[in-house]
């Protein structure tokens, strides 16, 4: 009888099929101290649902938009802002698979939420979300420490555009046109007007006329060595270049606008913005930046924006206009470094209730001993019961030439200047090093000196000097973390829109980090009770 040898392995020992366990409910997998936790507490309450809005329309019905804004929300605040690695976390980590009821959604699901929701309704979000946040921490918005900083674009640091440069070369176009316009009108006998100022358009018409004369005439345009080229064709080639260079200028001078001196090629909304010293050359480089300027209270960011602005002075009064559309109030407590002192600042504050606790320019370097030591500099000059300023060879500035009127901010500031009688600078002995003219004329604003008499007054005091303290801990601290924990120092999208989108996102994410501390130190104490009770 024939016997079979079964050769195949016994399928009891190789058997490695992996058995069905409970729990089935991730959330009960996960622990209580976990960031996911904190972050649903955080925005409990919140109404996301309203800004996500679905049209109507037939098709597949997509992922859930409210969970897809919230792994977004939650990714960014552990530091993740790839889209890629987004998808990736929604298939393989916990915490995601909990947030996102297990779907795996894909890179292009977040950057179409992204592209139609959120760059539309990201101010609303922010502040609807830092609010509740802020009521959860009881934090008080009064005080509010400010602070900005240049956060590089997507661009190319070589494609810069200079509004000087390109008015400086417009203006020595200017002559070559009028002497090439004199020309054809003397050789061609046409009467073409010429003056100071020319625009594109107005060479555009010449151009015109130029080729219908050609076409009309049937004369032969021709290139290339050899060839022998019209009156008319000569004329026609030389207005086109200039043709072409002045709409060129005016392209960009209008995409750099009146409010910028400069933008990139790569990203038209960056300015070009003088960014810290650079280590290998040792020397400030320009790059495009955004400035992003932030407002910070008990630790959580209450206010953020991105502008085009390359200073900090101008972008106060619409980052405090921006606080009060989003919240109802202005801040009864903007503490600021010395680049946000400016009169149009300290008027803006005056008439809104607003406490004076901004530095000006002079606050700190005034009272250091190098510069004290420059003797004449009016601002180290002593003043007599009058408030009129006493130079180093003890004569006094009360003689009252004119005012003198700005009017290129938002307020009319007035300066008064003062000069000394006419043959005292004459007879001088520091003549030669005190002034450069006859007559040594000096400038007094009063509203302004008024202004740094009471910042000077409210700095001074033990709460000034708290906030002050305060503002480098809180405002600074804040930049640092996003810079060097969450590893955010260049946009990843282009445009002021999408650049304000990322921004945003990413102070968001900030916020939610805080609470999530704040979470695990409340537990602590709780906790700490519960043990000695």
């Amino acid at each position: 009888m024939e016997t079979t040898t079964f050769t195949q392995s016994n399928y009891i020992n190789d058997y490695n099929s992996l058995q069905l366990s409970l729990p089935l409910n991730l959330g009960i997998k996960i622990d209580s101290n976990s960031e996911v936790v904190s972050f649903l507490k955080a925005i409990e309450g919140v109404n996301l649902g309203k800004y996500l809005k679905r049209d109507e329309g037939r098709g597949r019905k997509g992922h859930d938009r409210v969970m897809i804004l919230k792994v977004i929300l939650f990714a960014y605040s552990l530091g993740e802002r790839e889209l890629r690695k987004m998808e990736e976390l929604c298939r393989n980590d916990i915490r995601f698979l909990y947030l996102s009821d297990e779907s795996t959604p894909s890179h292009m699901t977040f950057e179409r939420l992204m592209k139609n929701y959120l760059i539309k309704d990201i101010d609303d979000i922010f502040f609807e979300v830092s609010l509740s946040i802020g009521s959860k921490m009881n934090i008080d918005t009064h005080i509010q420490y400010i602070d900005g900083t240049k956060i590089e674009a997507n661009a190319n640091k070589n494609t810069f555009v200079y509004k000087k440069r390109i008015l400086n070369a417009r203006e020595k176009l200017f002559p070559k046109i009028t002497e090439l316009i004199i020309r054809m009108n003397m050789e061609l006998g046409y009467a073409f007007p010429y003056h100071y100022f020319y625009c594109a358009q107005e060479i555009g018409y010449m151009l015109q006329y130029l080729m219908e004369t050609m076409v009309t005439t049937d004369t032969e345009i021709v290139y290339g060595k050899g060839k022998r080229k019209t009156a008319f064709q000569k004329y026609y080639d030389e207005f086109m270049e200039y043709y072409t260079k002045l709409d060129g200028y005016e392209y960009w001078l209008d995409i750099i606008g009146s409010e910028r001196n400069s933008c990139s090629k790569t990203d038209h909304d960056a300015t070009m913005c003088a960014t810290k010293m650079d280590y290998y050359c040792n020397t400030g480089l320009s790059r495009p930046c955004y400035n992003a300027q932030i407002a910070v209270s008990d630790g959580i960011i209450v206010n953020a924006d991105l502008y085009q602005r390359a200073g900090d002075t101008k972008t106060f009064i619409p980052f405090m206009e921006r606080n009060y559309e989003y919240t109802g109030r202005y801040p009864e407590y903007p503490v600021t470094d010395a680049g946000y002192g400016s009169y149009d600042n300290y008027m803006f504050c005056l008439t809104h209730d607003i406490k004076l606790f901004m530095k000006y320019p002079m606050y700190a370097k005034k009272n250091t001993a190098d510069f004290q030591k420059k003797i004449y500099n009016t601002i180290n000059w002593k003043k007599n019961e009058f408030g009129f300023r006493i130079c180093p060879n003890g004569e006094v500035f009360n003689c009252y030439l004119h005012d003198h009127y700005e009017n290129d901010g938002t307020y009319l500031k007035i300066k008064q200047l003062y000069t000394t009688e006419e043959d005292k600078c004459e007879a001088c002995p520091h003549k030669q090093e005190c002034c450069k003219s006859e007559r040594r004329v000096i400038s007094r604003d009063v509203v302004l000196e008024e202004f740094y008499a009471t910042v000077d007054e409210n700095l001074s005091t033990e709460y000034g000097k708290e906030l002050k303290k305060q503002r480098s801990i809180q405002a600074e601290g804040a930049f640092g973390v996003i810079k060097q924990d969450m590893k955010f120092i260049r946009f990843t999208r282009r445009g002021i829109e999408n650049a304000k989108m990322e921004f945003l996102l990413v102070c968001l994410g900030y916020n939610l980090k805080k609470f999530h501390l704040h979470r695990l130190k409340e537990m602590k104490k709780e906790t700490e009770i519960s043990i000695i009770n």
